[in-house]
């Protein structure tokens, strides 16, 4: 049995080397408020045993209190689960919380950090980066994953859900700056009670320029329109908010029944708190598609509604090392997704409605024309080495300058339209 049983999987394996597929999955975990201090490096191990368990390619964190937490978590449970890890520059906060922050770490053998920024709101920072999906196949056009990770304000009443709104609207209004077609995933310690909130609905607002969806589908009943302010606790009914049992499955937080080493909630697993979003367009696609059924909220075996997560009678298919791990390590569990990368279905991409004003010959400026307005454009070395990035363009009309660039062959990559070269004198 045990031999069939590894047989299989490496003919699993074997199959998907020839298809060219790549999985890539995706994990958010609140790491509750690690720090550089003693205490969090006590319970590092727990995430190195979780990290063993559940392989992600993309780890998203938030509740990372420094740059020198981020380095000892790096060095210690991330880099001895897979050496091919590595991490994002370090982006100190702009919002007031400066020891509330996010953090990424990636797996450099299937993805390129290509991108990365802090997008300040009036509490807590939303950082995003942009990766490529690596392809062992060069003539393919690169596919980017937009991935942007954050930790909206807690708690509840009026003020803290206009405050979650806020941080809200700050990010959809950065995929108005996205290519319409890209991939986006957003995730974080939301902190909503309800998908009836304004915050969670202007996330999957279908007008948004780019569609988000919940990838389990597993939203609130909406509130009947009867008059009643069900915001208002004395109202509250929990038909209508994710803190009832028939959302025991995908409860996130918390995973304790009281603090542990004085941190952390211990009110029992009763909320899903945490959430990866991904764009509509993940349902739709043959290059870059949401694996069904990948969608996991890790340690939850639908059966510890008000429990902890350890609990020894919450059997099922996670099990009991892992849940230990979960329990002593944070509050919250991590959420995972699967991605299945296709570069054989990729579309080749169009170079109408882009066109050099004269010729692609330059000397101290490179002048284009696009059919509509861009976002981003990037210029790039014989050596593949990113050289100039402009962001936020939006014009049609493109004038460069090259004067300091030295002479040789150059590539410009403008939104998804396909690679163009040019040529400095």
């Amino acid at each position: 049995m045990f031999l069939k049983k590894h047989l299989l999987v490496l003919f699993v394996c074997f199959a998907s080397l020839l298809n060219g597929q790549t999985n890539i999955k995706a994990m958010f975990y609140n790491t509750l408020n690690y720090n550089s201090d003693t205490q969090s490096q006590e319970r590092t191990p727990y995430l190195k045993t979780i990290l063993d368990d559940l392989q992600p390619d993309i780890f998203m964190i938030c509740e990372l209190k420094n740059e020198i937490a981020s380095n000892y978590m790096f060095d210690n449970a991330i880099l001895p689960f897979n050496a091919n890890f590595k991490k994002a520059e370090f982006k100190p906060s702009e919002s007031p919380a400066t020891g509330l922050l996010q953090m990424i770490y990636y797996n450099s053998n299937k993805l390129e950090l290509e991108f990365n920024e802090v997008i300040p709101t009036g509490i807590r920072d939303i950082n995003h980066y942009t990766f490529i999906v690596k392809s062992e196949d060069d003539n393919n056009e690169n596919v980017r994953i937009e991935v942007f990770a954050t930790h909206l304000k807690a708690s509840r009443g009026f003020d803290n859900m206009e405050k979650r709104l806020n941080s809200v609207e700050n990010f959809t209004r950065e995929l108005d700056r996205l290519p319409k077609d890209s991939f986006v995933l957003f995730a974080g310690d939301f902190n909503f009670y309800t998908s009836n909130e304004p915050g969670f609905q202007k996330i999957i607002d279908e007008n948004n320029s780019i569609q988000l969806i919940d990838p389990i589908n597993r939203l609130c009943p909406s509130f009947p329109n009867d008059g009643v302010d069900y915001f208002n606790e004395n109202n509250f009914d929990s038909t209508y908010f994710w803190n009832n049992e028939s959302f025991a499955d995908v409860h996130s937080q918390s995973t304790r029944n009281g603090q542990v080493n004085g941190d952390g909630s211990g009110g029992g697993m009763d909320d899903r708190f945490d959430f990866i979003m991904m764009s509509k367009n993940f349902t739709t696609s043959s290059t870059l598609s949401y694996k069904p059924d990948s969608y996991k909220t890790v340690g939850n075996n639908s059966n510890c509604y008000n429990s902890f997560v350890s609990n020894s009678t919450c059997t099922g298919e996670f099990s009991q090392n892992l849940r230990n791990a979960l329990y002593f390590f944070s509050d919250h569990l991590p959420i995972t997704l699967e991605m299945e990368f296709n570069p054989s279905a990729l579309n080749v991409e169009s170079n109408e409605g882009v066109s050099f004003l004269s010729s692609n010959i330059v000397k101290n400026n490179l002048q284009l024309n696009v059919s509509e307005k861009v976002n981003r454009i990037f210029i790039y070395n014989q050596l593949g080495q990113k050289i100039i990035h402009l962001k936020n363009v939006n014009s049609k009309t493109l004038k460069i300058d090259t004067e300091t660039l030295k002479k040789g062959v150059y590539y410009i990559k403008i939104d998804n339209y396909k690679v163009q070269k040019f040529i400095k004198i």
